[in-house]
């Protein structure tokens, strides 16, 4: 269980950080700048940082729980939530990347790939222990 999470924590970092940095310049700029309501902007804005708090969040459980600090009863559902919601980002991006141009569907189909990863490696945790 350790070594899955361990890994886990490190991708979830990996993603963690992809979406500070390459989010906010590839993604959130150019949204701000479209010509839409200013309401629509901010709310925008809100999501971005929301799935932000995730991933820090999540990173952080990863973390914890391979660290065996919150007991295995605790863990066992929050690490089977947390899986559950990166398979199901996985299985978006996948969707996304279906319907993308060719020249981005590439990186869009890689992170999906590592949302499947995490998301598997999340579960397989609790489940193996």
């Amino acid at each position: 269980m350790v070594i899955s999470l361990m890994a886990a924590a490190a991708l979830s970092a990996v993603v963690c950080g992809y979406h500070l940095v390459q989010g906010q310049k590839m993604l959130l700029a150019p949204l701000l700048r479209a010509n839409v309501s200013e309401q629509s902007k901010q709310i925008l804005r809100c999501l971005f940082h929301c799935q932000s708090v995730f991933f820090l969040t999540s990173t952080a459980i990863f973390l914890i729980c391979s660290l065996k600090i919150i007991p295995g009863m605790y863990a066992y559902s929050l690490l089977l939530f947390l899986g559950l919601n990166y398979g199901i980002f996985s299985i978006w991006q996948f969707y996304i990347a279906s319907l993308s141009p060719p020249n981005s569907s590439h990186m869009l189909s890689i992170q999906a790939l590592v949302f499947l990863l995490i998301s598997l490696l999340a579960m397989l945790g609790p489940l193996l222990s």
